[in-house]
């Protein structure tokens, strides 16, 4: 999935750490409500994606795979190599999935 996004700049990653922070919350501690948080990162990096025509890489996922932003098809897209599977999804469906473990972003240690 190629990507312009060489250096990111400082609102991407932003969005992007945001994001990563609320998908950990919501398994460290359940009992917070994140959906809202989880919209606002992702609609902030779909919008970025959009002024800026190109696609954005989230983050990589466990244990393989890149989770996307797609420009052109204005969607999320979780690219998983190793069995295949190739899966778009609206902003809504992708925090649903979120919310129930799917599409893990792969720690540092592993």
């Amino acid at each position: 999935m190629p990507s312009v996004e060489n250096h990111p700049p400082d609102s991407i990653s932003l969005a992007k750490q945001h994001l990563l922070r609320a998908i950990i919350q919501s398994k460290t501690k359940p009992y917070l409500p994140v959906w809202g948080e989880l919209f606002t990162a992702l609609r902030d990096i779909a919008k970025t994606g959009r002024q800026r025509r190109e696609n954005i890489r989230l983050y990589l996922l466990q244990p393989t795979g890149s989770l996307w932003y797609l420009h052109k098809e204005d969607c999320f897209h979780a690219d998983l190599p190793d069995p295949g599977i190739s899966i778009s999804l609206s902003q809504e469906q992708l925090i649903d999935a979120l919310l129930k473990g799917s599409f893990s972003p792969k720690t540092p240690a592993s």
